[in-house]
């Protein structure tokens, strides 16, 4: 546990996605990949152990209202990659709606947090933002690490996080230890904006404490409508080429 929570001065949540076994045996290589919640308030301590794990590309989850109203405090040599998660616009929220009456008949009944994982899984805004940060992850030289975070470092950064290890073939019970630490280890920080009908979605699932059961919305969502991780990773536009070096890339 020393190992895999990172210490912030003025960050919280802060996790090494490393030590985890998949199910071939290998391990996830530490200080490669890691999650975390607000990367708004860093100080310069911050920024100094951030450069020292040599982590280059800052994968930023929250939405357009979040990023500009609390920007990330970068740090030297990073790149700063918009990946908001959700969907904003009118065009991306009219797939959205459309995706998710396509597919919710198909799709357990839950509780109020998996459900939502469950609506953003099938939009195609979700989609896209994987595949940008698997095509970050796929670019990473050997000695350079990657981070992804919204803004507790629980919602968006746990759907991203069980798709990451996922793709790395890791099995459940694995997966589910790294979500459930988001129970010790997020503060109660909410930079969402509670005017506007996104906003409030966001502050209620920040209120919302992670469950094995919203845990299975995640999984199952990907299972049920693609038929597997292998097949969902290829709606991304990936091949089996392509998982297996993501796989070789972050694994010993």
């Amino acid at each position: 546990m020393p190992k895999r929570i990172v210490k912030l001065e003025a960050g919280y949540n802060c996790r090494d996605l490393g030590g985890y076994v998949s199910q071939d045996g290998r391990t996830v290589k530490w200080g490669r990949l890691y999650r975390s919640g607000s990367l708004s308030h860093l100080t310069k301590a911050d920024q100094s152990e951030l450069v020292r794990r040599k982590i280059v590309v800052d994968c930023d989850l929250r939405s357009r209202h979040e990023q500009d109203n609390f920007p990330d405090k970068l740090w030297p040599g990073a790149k700063l990659v918009d990946a908001h998660f959700y969907s904003e616009s009118g065009d991306e929220e009219e797939e959205a709606e459309a995706a998710w009456e396509k597919y919710s008949g198909k799709l357990p009944k839950l509780s109020y947090l998996a459900m939502v994982y469950q609506q953003n899984l099938v939009a195609p805004r979700t989609g896209l933002v994987m595949r940008k940060i698997f095509k970050e992850m796929l670019a990473l030289e050997d000695d350079e690490a990657l981070i992804y975070h919204c803004s507790m470092g629980k919602d968006r950064t746990g759907m991203v996080s069980v798709n990451v290890l996922m793709a790395l073939g890791l099995e459940d019970r694995e997966i589910l230890r790294d979500y459930l630490l988001s129970r010790e280890y997020s503060w109660d920080w909410d930079e969402a904006d509670e005017n506007d009908r996104l906003g409030q979605q966001i502050a209620k699932m920040n209120q919302t404490q992670v469950s094995q059961t919203a845990f299975y919305g995640i999984t199952e969502t990907i299972r049920q409508t693609w038929g597997g991780f292998d097949r969902y990773f290829a709606s991304l536009g990936f091949g089996q080429g392509d998982l297996d070096r993501l796989r070789d890339k972050f694994l010993e």
